[in-house]
């Protein structure tokens, strides 16, 4: 079994190293490089097709792993056109822009797709003394729950090498969930993630000679919300809400900031801006590898408090998600309070 683990790490690696390089001569040759505007931190020309790296590496591997699953858990084909779907849809807006209500709309049924190939919420247990049936809401909550993870990732893509470290590091550890809990498939599949992730990472670390786009940055979204729906059997979907969460806590909690920040101040909620949590920890003075380092430690640091959800006791699952939420909030608060002051210096100064 470790075998075959080795050999899906090594296709799946080998498929989008050899892959995005191949991209990179192409935009090059074709001129299909990324927009660059005032809230862009580049100037240079790169190509922001990446994506078809990420989604190559994955989808190939991932046709040989599920084909020798003798009965999968969930609808195959309609799983894949929901792939298909969520891809496209990123990978058209990074070719020619697309209208966020149409991104929305495609996103709206990719996740319908998912709900319809039996991977959905369909009731959550509470301390093994409360269970809740959604019945028709399994629908909109398992929808809503693919797009936040969707979109959570995409606005997470604004740094070189951020998403793809991020997202990176995250799957390792529901690897190592997927691997506590007995679950081969959710092993094989993160696996084939790890591998596609790692080998477009060699081109994006800083300075990034490649960029994910849309496309990349909603497959790798979409296929890291899915994977506990396929881990629904083994464990309490309690946890199974919490634990994704928690490994995406800082840019879940950013977009949240965000849209209460565009809408207090009147703005569309769509609308691209210069406030997201990396930006603001370069405004206080970080470098981009400072800001990646930073990053990359509360992703880990939250990782092991997941594998910490899993192996306590359920009562106590939600006790330490709320410590570890509130940590977070005070640390999102300090950098607040950083702004403030270099803020304040700085008028000072003038």
């Amino acid at each position: 079994m470790i075998k075959t683990w080795i050999l899906i790490l090594i296709l799946s690696f080998s498929i989008s190293t050899i892959a995005v390089p191949i991209i990179i001569f192409l935009s090059k040759r074709y001129n299909l490089f990324d927009r660059t505007d005032h809230r862009k931190l580049h100037n240079e020309k790169i190509s922001r097709l990446g994506g078809l790296g990420i989604f190559l590496g994955f989808t190939i591997p991932f046709l040989m792993v599920i084909g020798s699953v003798e009965q999968a858990p969930f609808h195959v084909p309609l799983y894949l056109v929901a792939v298909f779907v969520i891809f496209f849809t990123g990978f058209i807006d990074d070719i020619t822009h697309l209208r966020a209500r149409y991104k929305l709309c495609l996103q709206l049924v990719a996740g319908l797709l998912v709900a319809c190939s039996g991977l959905m919420f369909t009731d959550i247990r509470i301390f093994n003394i409360m269970r809740i049936e959604f019945g028709i809401w399994s629908y909109p909550i398992t929808i809503l729950w693919i797009l936040v993870f969707v979109n959570a990732v995409n606005l997470l893509d604004g740094l070189d090498g951020l998403a793809s470290g991020t997202v990176f590091i995250a799957n390792v550890f529901v690897l190592l969930l997927a691997l506590s809990t007995e679950n081969t498939l959710v092993v094989r599949i993160s696996i084939i993630m790890a591998g596609t992730i790692l080998g477009f990472y060699l081109y994006n670390f800083p300075p990034a000679k490649i960029f994910m786009g849309d496309g990349g940055a909603y497959l790798l979204g979409f296929i890291y919300a899915t994977l506990p729906l396929m881990g629904v059997k083994k464990a309490s979907v309690a946890i199974l809400f919490l634990v994704p969460i928690i490994l995406l806590l800082l840019p879940l909690l950013d977009i949240i900031q965000v849209i209460v920040k565009r809408m207090k101040l009147g703005y569309n909620i769509f609308m691209a801006d210069k406030n997201h949590l990396h930006h603001r920890l370069l405004r206080i003075g970080l470098s981009k590898r400072g800001v990646l380092f930073v990053m990359y430690v509360y992703t880990v640091i939250l990782g092991l408090a997941s594998l910490l959800l899993l192996h306590i006791e359920p009562k106590y699952s939600l006790f330490l998600f709320m410590i570890i939420f509130l940590l977070v909030t005070v640390s999102l608060f300090l950098l607040h309070s950083a702004e403030r002051i270099i803020h304040d210096k700085e008028k000072d100064e003038t």
